[in-house]
């Protein structure tokens, strides 16, 4: 995530060609890494909550998370009226966490029905469905441009994906995730404060490449 928003922030001001980020390479790059962003997300949901909602940290996490979305598209209107973010990952991740409760205990055949359906509904499209008061959903024919885009269909099932993965092979996470290991407790950090980094990077690399450009582009 780091290094593509890094790229993007380089063909934003000329250091790499304008049309860089938009090839099918990066393109694609850009959804694994949202798609992982989702799949992680439930699969942490079902460690923290699969054994019973714990409700004040669940609601806690879901309330910064709302607010996090929230100033992501303040600052983005602001900066860039063109293309800001109207439902982008954070966005995705809160309602994901919301629409994902009922399948904690629900029956494993039935939440694979609803990963497979879910993802099939990103397939397509409907006029009904323009609108900004359905840009959430996916199912818009016409969409404006955005930056950053993760709609519920079919982004859900990614999430939802992740908290199957995680009730079918649970014991075996739950013994490799060992935090009495040094090494695990090292890989986790940035897992344990992935927001932070989310939303501190970017401004860190935009301001650092502006920098750069005024300096050498001068």
């Amino acid at each position: 995530m780091i290094v593509f928003h890094f790229a993007y922030d380089l063909s934003m001001f000329g250091f790499l060609p304008p049309d860089a980020m938009i090839q099918p390479g990066p393109r694609l790059a850009a959804q694994l890494i949202a798609g992982s962003f989702l799949f992680l997300s439930g699969v942490s949901l079902c460690l923290a909550h699969c054994d019973g909602i714990r409700w004040r940290p669940y609601l806690r996490r879901l309330g910064v998370l709302v607010l996090a979305a929230a100033a992501v598209s303040l600052v983005t209107r602001l900066a860039m009226p063109h293309e800001w973010v109207r439902f982008g990952i954070l966005h995705s991740i809160a309602a994901s966490t919301v629409l994902a409760l009922p399948f904690l205990k629900a029956p494993v055949p039935v939440m694979a029905i609803v990963v497979v359906a879910t993802l099939a509904m990103g397939q397509v499209s409907f006029s009904a469905f323009d609108g900004p008061l359905w840009l959430w959903s996916g199912l818009s024919a016409t969409l404006p441009f955005m930056m950053d885009y993760e709609p519920v269909f079919p982004w859900f099932g990614i999430c939802l994906s992740g908290v199957l993965f995680t009730r079918l092979f649970r014991e075996k996470l739950t013994s490799v995730l060992d935090e009495s290991d040094r090494y695990v407790r090292m890989l986790s950090w940035p897992g344990k404060h992935s927001l932070a980094i989310y939303l501190l990077h970017q401004p860190i690399l935009f301001g650092s490449v502006y920098l750069a450009s005024r300096i050498f582009q001068s």
